[in-house]
């Protein structure tokens, strides 16, 4: 069975937004002088583009956006939220896989990045959920306007429609 022009889009897009994600957070096996490899695999990475389109259409007003028509000024959102979700993905690998050892006066710590990783989810974070907040409200007001948004009690102020 043929896939039809919005299976083939969608694939298209999620390629693209996979090799965005690993260049937005310098996951190169270059870069990645210690393990020598990338930190996520390429299921991690459609993983995490997944559950940022997901985490966004669970945000009020709940939508139901996939990357066939993902907001074309939109990358920068999908791309930090992907990157929380490869931070947090990462970060429980990283706390797992933590061994501090000790031998002949020399202490060696593996995986021991975990608290860096939080810091920049921290960060992450904060900057996404204010982008995505305001990007939903500026979507629900203009959709409003044409006549597609969500109805809420303060549309309405004394005798007003807004």
């Amino acid at each position: 069975m043929a896939n039809t022009d919005i299976e083939k889009l969608i694939k298209r897009r999620m390629e693209k937004a996979k090799s965005f994600l690993g260049t937005y957070m310098n996951d190169n096996a270059s870069l990645n002088r210690l393990i020598r490899k990338k930190e996520l695999n390429p299921e991690q990475y459609e993983l995490a583009v997944i559950l940022a389109i997901e985490d966004y259409n669970l945000t009020a007003p709940v939508t139901t956006v996939n990357l066939a028509d993902w907001p074309a000024n939109g990358l920068k959102l999908l791309l930090q939220g992907a990157s929380i979700q490869f931070l947090i993905m990462a970060g429980v690998l990283q706390s797992r896989n933590r061994l501090n050892y000790s031998a002949g006066g020399v202490s060696v710590a593996v995986s021991d990045k975990a608290n860096e990783y939080q810091s920049w989810l921290q960060w992450f974070v904060n900057d996404y959920e204010t982008k995505k907040m305001n990007y939903k409200k500026f979507m629900n007001i203009n959709n409003a306007l044409d006549g597609d948004g969500s109805n809420s009690e303060y549309n309405s102020l004394y005798g007003y429609y807004w």
